[in-house]
């Protein structure tokens, strides 16, 4: 990671107090920050400063033994802390030291080498599976770290139906509300075996949930299912993918590396970014076949921020169509000029995008439309592998306007085959718009 080493030198100062503080201003925009000392400090505070002159929570300057930085000659680092590329101008310190302030050397991560930008998966929201009022209001914390749970249900694993999953995450509220005394479910978002995606805590984006014991700062993601002795489910793919989607939107949102660790409030401590439940309690959660699992859903995150391949998107216009489409750009929300659509139960009619892949590997496959009523709720697609043809169902009635992540598939390189079908009961319409692919 490239960083911009500026040294500060604040040996004139008279040890610090309470309420002292002193402003340090980056060289550049930044979106992360450490420190580096020879002396022990006590007591020492720092907060992200921004260009409007607003503060961000006040953090301890702790040292951070797992930094990857070489620690020689008695040096010692504290753990990076992310800031806002946008706004952030600088840091201040605040405290009382045990020692004469010496040299302090500040790492800035500069906003020249962002994360990529990721968009919201698709994610269904209380209303859709019912969810009872909360109990409380919500509360909410700047999300620095990513907590993987199981649900601990061994049952929730066997679900055939989104219509299951949705009943078992009310149900997951009822246990944690009436049972547990909570109020309100634990978990920021639950993903069932088919990797559908459900809002849990209310409140919206960055609210506080109730999953850890310490919460504050992180956002918990529980894998609906039992991935522990003595049921030793595994996680499926498409639950490993919507994860990895999920983690990618709120680390590219928040700055958050998904290969590193930083200060997490709630803890109080240093800890990785992406954690699993049992690295800050005393639990066996998220159970050893879903944990064990951690490094490799963190490469494929940090390698989908990071440029970890080709982006290939093509619009509908790039497509070879068989029966009857209809050309538009009435609709708001459509990808480019317009889009293509069809009505479900009638003649078959098909929209083909045939994919030149530049290298063999996985792609992570996404899909764009413009969401309307009319729309199917169960649009087939598919693609095409080794002479079989694979196929997913999504609802148009949703998420417009947007790239929706259908999932990852292994691509041979060459020519590959996607398509849309009008397949469905009468009185509906599907919608193809456009098709991205980018190489995990």
């Amino acid at each position: 990671m490239l960083m911009l080493l500026c040294a500060l030198q604040l040996a004139t100062l008279a040890p610090l107090t309470p309420v002292a503080q002193r402003q340090l201003l980056a060289p550049t925009a930044f979106h992360s920050v450490g420190f580096e000392w020879q002396d022990g400090y006590e007591g020492l505070e720092a907060a992200i400063l921004a260009a409007d002159g607003t503060i961000e929570p006040w953090w301890p300057v702790v040292e951070a033994a797992d930094m990857r930085i070489s620690q020689v000659g008695g040096k010692r680092y504290a753990a990076l802390v992310h800031g806002s590329s946008s706004t952030s101008v600088g840091v201040l310190l605040r405290g009382v030291a045990a020692k004469s302030l010496a040299t302090i050397q500040v790492f800035w991560v500069p906003a020249s080498t962002p994360l990529a930008l990721a968009v919201q998966p698709p994610i269904y929201n209380r209303s859709s599976w019912g969810a009872n009022p909360a109990n409380c209001a919500p509360t909410y914390c700047n999300t620095t770290h990513i907590a993987l749970h199981h649900t601990a249900s061994a049952s929730e694993y066997a679900s055939s139906s989104w219509a299951q999953c949705a009943a078992n995450v009310k149900a997951t509220q009822v246990y944690h509300m009436v049972t547990r005394g909570w109020c309100d479910i634990g978990y920021n978002y639950l993903i069932c075996p088919h990797g559908d995606v459900f809002e849990g805590r209310g409140g919206g984006d960055n609210v506080r949930g109730a999953h850890d014991g310490f919460n504050c700062g992180s956002m918990g993601v529980a894998m609906m299912g039992y991935f522990h002795t003595p049921y030793n489910q595994t996680l499926t793919m498409p639950m490993k993918d919507s994860f990895v989607d999920l983690a990618a939107w709120k680390c590219a949102q928040q700055n958050i590396q998904p290969l590193g660790s930083s200060w997490y409030a709630g803890l109080g401590a240093v800890e990785q970014n992406m954690y699993g439940h049992r690295d800050v309690s005393n639990t066996a959660c998220p159970g050893d076949f879903a944990y064990a699992e951690l490094p490799w859903l963190r490469a494929r995150v940090d390698a989908l921020l990071n440029g970890g391949g080709t982006e290939i998107i093509l619009d509908n216009g790039a497509a070879v169509y068989s029966g009857n489409w209809t050309t538009s750009n009435s609709a708001a929300g459509h990808y480019g000029p317009d889009y293509r659509w069809a009505n479900t139960g009638t003649a078959p009619a098909r929209a083909l995008w045939t994919v030149n892949i530049p290298s063999a590997g996985r792609y992570q496959v996404a899909m764009w439309w413009p969401a309307g009523s009319n729309r199917y709720p169960a649009t087939l697609v598919g693609v095409a592998l080794h002479s079989s043809i694979y196929t997913t169902t999504i609802n148009q009635q949703i998420n417009g306007g947007q790239w929706n992540v259908l999932g990852s598939v292994s691509l041979a390189g060459g020519a590959n085959t996607f398509g849309m079908s009008n397949a469905g009961a009468l009185g509906w319409v599907v919608v193809a718009d456009a098709l991205r692919l980018i190489k995990l």
